[in-house]
């Protein structure tokens, strides 16, 4: 996903302060390639992702991850503007993913903090921004950047600690 905020951050037909990622399908013909080409790829390794807590005995953040995926991979899969891009808001689980992989793995008590700092975030962003509305339309788009940049970083963090 950090292939898609650069990415976003250079067509000249897309707002990346204003508008979610999502919406480069309305961009650059290169940008709309890789609108659905990314977020499959990043859906479809979350999915291994969970499928690997499960090889662990870690059956909630297994069960949160695949469902985080498979909400990514619609995202990739089906344009945006229909309930089934981001299979009717499945991406809630992002929040879970962390906290669930904060009590079922024997981590570091910093990567511990680092991951309930980062289902918190998750939940106010989910809940704040996205839910309730309290996001200023000027700037939803950075908000959504900085968010996937959270997320995104924190799967690469845990999977470099190697639970």
């Amino acid at each position: 996903m950090i292939a898609m905020i650069a990415i976003s951050l250079f067509d000249p037909l897309h707002d990346p302060f204003t508008q979610h990622m999502s919406e480069l399908v309305a961009g650059s013909w290169w940008s709309a390639i890789a609108i659905r080409v990314l977020p499959t790829i990043a859906g479809a390794s979350i999915v291994l992702f969970g499928l690997g807590c499960f090889s662990k005995s870690a059956y909630w953040s297994g069960l949160a991850a695949v469902l985080f995926g498979a909400a990514m991979v619609s995202n990739g899969v089906i344009p945006t503007g229909t309930p089934w891009h981001g299979l009717y808001g499945l991406a809630i689980f992002s929040i879970l993913v962390p906290a669930f992989v904060a009590a079922e793995f024997p981590v570091t008590p910093t990567l511990r903090q680092v991951s309930l700092a980062t289902a918190f975030l998750a939940l106010i962003y989910m809940w704040a921004l996205v839910f309730v509305g309290l996001d200023p339309p000027e700037y939803r788009g950075i908000t959504q950047r900085v968010f996937s940049a959270i997320a995104f970083g924190w799967f690469a963090l845990v999977s470099r600690a190697r639970l």
